[in-house]
């Protein structure tokens, strides 16, 4: 096992690289924390959002005032790794002098070591087998665990289950043909979205349609997609109960993934079977209720710019220019988050940053900075869940909310 001094200055040095994808994918850290590459990530993007999750966790409780030294921690890190400000400019936002910074910063790194040693002593001791490791668990068992792992951290967003279907289907056409199979999908023109993640929604297809040519029965599989009030019903129908029987088809591995994977997002995976001995391959994704985003700006060309960003998202967008409308707007339904500029004409927005996170009925609503200011220890204090600094790009504000809304769902 490496020395504990040893492991705390590679955290360090691996903190002072956050965004340097090369040194990350290199780092020792990587195999430490027994990380490696996934579908959608690499190693060293992985390292980058376990140091990230880290610092997260240090964030103190809501419930905890923000002016409180609790925090104190929680924001030079967040400040000068994630937000990349230097010394001198995250001394003159937090109030610290030259010599605090380095004693406190040394503090900080000495916690987010600490929780991370914790994580490697797991990997490097294996003292406690799982499951899997003591054989109780199948192949197919092992893999489910993986992916639901997997799956369970990765960031959710809307998702277009038709974009990533005939995705799917592209993709094991050329299989299809070798068999012989024709592939019939009778699917809607359009289906609500779902929420999830993009890269494991996409496997659940691929496992399944693959699965289903090795149990096709004839020439044909038929894929029927209905919709109800809160879900999307998928019946792949021409399976062969013969080459699958009941007793076996949780040893199916693909299925076996796709099921666990289903449920991660509250979806189920069955089979329904009829008197001729051909079976149904069914399954379920749950409707995503649209997020609904509050714009508060005085600036209509900056609400429609944020509008169209937020709308190619799937987001349902609200706006306000004033104070008037933005009570308007809370009491005629309560939004998911908040966009809110500070710097506004006859508008103080540090005044209504602080009226939000004061008033029962919103403080428990994200807030995101948007404004030319970057004044963040400031925004932190007052409550607010993210600042960006303007102009702002589509994939930094979509990615900015992405991520607020998910903290606050995983926080719940």
């Amino acid at each position: 096992m490496v020395r504990k001094d040893v492991f705390v200055r590679q955290v360090r040095d691996a903190l002072s690289h956050l965004y340097d994808p090369i040194h990350l994918q290199m780092h020792p850290l990587v195999n430490l924390m027994g990380l490696s590459r996934t579908v959608d990530k690499s190693a060293g993007e992985a390292l980058r959002e376990l140091l990230w999750e880290t610092i997260e966790a240090l964030r103190p409780e809501a419930s905890i005032p923000p002016d409180r030294p609790e925090w104190l921690s929680y924001r030079l890190l967040w400040l000068h790794y994630i937000q990349a400000f230097g010394q001198a400019e995250t001394c003159q936002e937090l109030g610290l002098s030259q010599r605090s910074f380095y004693r406190r910063l040394a503090e900080a790194v000495e916690a987010v070591a600490s929780l991370l040693w914790e994580r490697y002593e797991r990997v490097a001791s294996k003292a406690e087998p799982s499951p899997a490791e003591e054989g109780l668990l199948s192949p197919a068992e092992q893999a489910k665990e993986e992916a639901v792992k997997l799956a369970r951290e990765a960031p959710r967003q809307p998702i277009n289950l038709l974009e990533l279907l005939e995705s799917a289907r592209e993709i094991v056409l050329p299989l299809a043909k070798r068999q012989g199979i024709r592939l019939c999908f009778e699917v809607p023109p359009s289906l609500p979205l779902s929420y999830g993640d993009p890269a494991m929604v996409h496997q659940i297809f691929l496992n399944v349609l693959t699965e289903a040519l090795r149990l096709a029965k004839d020439d044909s599989l038929a894929l029927v997609v209905s919709v109800d009030d809160t879900q999307t019903i998928w019946r792949l129908g021409g399976l062969d109960e013969s080459k699958a029987p009941r007793r076996d088809l949780d040893r199916v591995n693909g299925l076996v993934v796709s099921r666990g994977l289903l449920e991660v997002y509250d979806g189920r995976l069955w089979f329904e079977r009829d008197e001729r001995g051909v079976a149904t391959l069914c399954f379920t994704f749950p409707c995503a209720k649209a997020r609904v985003i509050l714009i508060i700006d005085d600036d209509a060309d900056t609400i429609n710019l944020y509008r169209r960003h937020l709308e190619a998202g799937s987001y349902v967008v609200r706006m306000a220019r004033s104070a008037e409308e933005m009570e308007a707007q809370l009491a005629t339904a309560r939004p998911d988050l908040i966009l809110l500029d500070v710097l506004m004409p006859r508008l103080d927005g540090w005044k209504l940053l602080q009226r939000l996170k004061t008033m029962p009925e919103t403080a428990d609503i994200p807030v995101v900075i948007c404004s030319v200011l970057s004044q963040p220890g400031l925004a932190l204090v007052l409550g607010a869940e993210e600042v960006l600094q303007k102009p702002i790009e589509a994939e930094a504000l979509l990615k900015t909310v992405r991520r607020a809304l998910a903290r606050v769902s995983n926080a719940h």
